[in-house]
């Protein structure tokens, strides 16, 4: 007897002229996580969206619990007892815990709310799932890590079946990622069906029972995961073979490309010095809020440094805006691509124009031809996958788009390349096309400086590792030989360990 809870056969789905699923079958069982993994674009989402109620199939078959299962909405699939949780948290940040997780479905005498029933029960959840989060704590003042046992425990209010997650971990660090996979492990315990999407091949073996790879919006295999090696799952995924390790180092690097000497910004960083040279990939790694991030933008110009100096190929700089960054020859990809860094809704050649204006402009007049010409060319140098460059920089996978904000700035032609979590929500074939162009880069005679929360993509791309705790610099570390708990000690603010 088959014990699936929810079974979808033979799904299809297209949007427009561009199929999406062709014929997918998948299940998901009382009390197991069945992980469902693949590229951007491979139609994960869309095959768990068509379960939650968020889109119809075109054909194919669903049950849920044994019966007919064709949700016209995401309220639908609520009552039913099907549950999304998205990667964009659905929150009130200035509401309370409690206001939050029972937010669908409040317990009521009469018309009111009753208020101390539902701190109560908000309460008891809580404690079995996160005793240290206060019920009446404003969701403001949690880190990520809680705000996404919130979310989830938002979702079990509804007392669901099934649960799908959809990248539920890919902002956050590794301590707040071990909160939300305790809390799945105690859904699976009390009998919900899981269904776990992710591009993290760590959490997926951490986690599930089954494994479900769909590439080209086709299913090509599931697996129970105790029997299935690592291996065989990313080749599923891709089609082809990748490498354990990023790149062969060269060991080789050239002259001071950037310097920094006692940079600080009040509440920020404090006197954080450091030198990038000639074919170097230089990594920083520290824990979410250690001044990273607020370190590179104010390299880049985007903000003022209170003090220190920044020397260029030789040359001492002050930069007093982005432009003179450029211009100096820095560049720099932000961490989150679409509200930093692209524009969505324009097209691949307007996005790879912005940056390069100059260069496709003659006597200030933008000649089209220039423009077509250094698109086409970024799109076939770093092998693009999009309709034309016409097409909107929105529809593209997460993995195209970063490649399209890399693109931009490689064709500046920058002496030091600045990126800021380079492969965050993107699949693992992407993920190492970006390590493959970094690395090209550097050996190119660049200095690349990569900002990761993923201490594996630290320790197999970088040359040289420096770690970040509160705005300081804790230490230094060689890419080669250091491990993820050389980087966690160092993160934490404890010494290095002897040699």
């Amino acid at each position: 007897m088959d014990s699936s809870v929810l079974q979808l056969s033979g799904i299809r789905k297209s949007f427009g002229e561009v199929a999406v699923l062709h014929g997918v079958d998948f299940d998901v069982r009382a009390g197991e996580v069945h992980a469902l993994v693949g590229e951007n674009g491979a139609g994960k989402s869309t095959l768990m969206r068509i379960a939650a109620g968020i889109h119809a199939a075109d054909e194919g078959r669903t049950t849920f619990c044994g019966r007919e299962y064709t949700p016209k909405s995401p309220s639908d699939a609520l009552k039913a007892g099907i549950v999304m949780v998205h990667q964009e948290l659905s929150l009130a940040p200035d509401l309370s815990v409690a206001e939050n997780i029972l937010a669908g479905r409040p317990p009521r005498r009469g018309w009111l709310v009753d208020w101390r029933r539902l701190h109560e029960r908000a309460s008891r959840m809580l404690a079995e799932f996160c005793p240290a989060v206060d019920a009446a704590a404003p969701v403001a003042s949690l880190n990520l890590g809680y705000r996404q046992v919130v979310e989830i425990l938002k979702a079990l209010a509804w007392e669901p079946k099934v649960m799908i997650f959809d990248e539920p971990t890919s902002s956050l660090e590794t301590h707040e990622t071990e909160l939300v996979l305790a809390a799945i492990r105690k859904l699976k315990a009390k009998a919900v069906g899981v269904v776990y999407i992710s591009h993290r091949m760590d959490e997926v073996f951490q986690s599930s029972d089954r494994i479900t790879v769909l590439r080209d919006g086709c299913r090509v295999a599931t697996w129970d995961t105790a029997e299935t090696p690592r291996s065989a799952v990313l080749v599923a995924m891709v089609g082809r073979h990748l490498a354990d390790r990023c790149y062969t180092r060269s060991g080789a690097v050239g002259l001071p490309l950037l310097s920094a000497r006692g940079l600080s910004r009040q509440g920020k960083f404090q006197d954080v010095s450091f030198t990038l040279r000639q074919g170097e990939v230089l990594g920083f790694s520290g824990l979410v809020g250690a001044g990273r991030t607020e370190l590179m933008r104010a390299i880049f110009g985007a903000d003022p440094l209170d003090s220190g100096t920044i020397v260029v190929d030789g040359r001492p700089q002050r930069f007093r805006s982005i432009r003179d960054a450029v211009r100096a020859g820095i560049a720099y990809l932000p961490e989150d691509r679409k509200t930093e860094g692209l524009f969505l809704e324009r097209s691949l050649e307007e996005n790879l124009l912005c940056g390069n204006l100059q260069r496709c402009s003659e006597r200030g007049v933008l000649r089209k031809a220039k423009s077509r010409a250094l698109a086409e060319e970024c799109c076939s140098r770093l092998e693009i996958k999009a309709h034309g460059v016409e097409q909107e920089a929105r529809t593209l996978s997460g993995g195209n788009q970063q490649k399209v904000l890399l693109a931009r700035w490689l064709a500046t032609s920058p002496h030091v390349l600045i990126v800021d979590e380079p492969t965050r929500g993107i699949d693992v074939g992407a993920k190492a096309e970006i390590h493959r162009l970094i690395r090209e880069y550097a050996a190119a005679g660049h200095g690349v400086i990569v900002v990761s929360s993923e201490m594996p993509e630290l320790i197999g791309l970088c040359d040289r590792i420096l770690v970040m705790h509160e705005g300081r610099l804790a230490g230094e570390v060689a890419g080669e030989t250091t491990t993820e708990q050389d980087l966690i000690r160092l993160a934490t603010g404890h010494s290095q360990r002897s040699s």
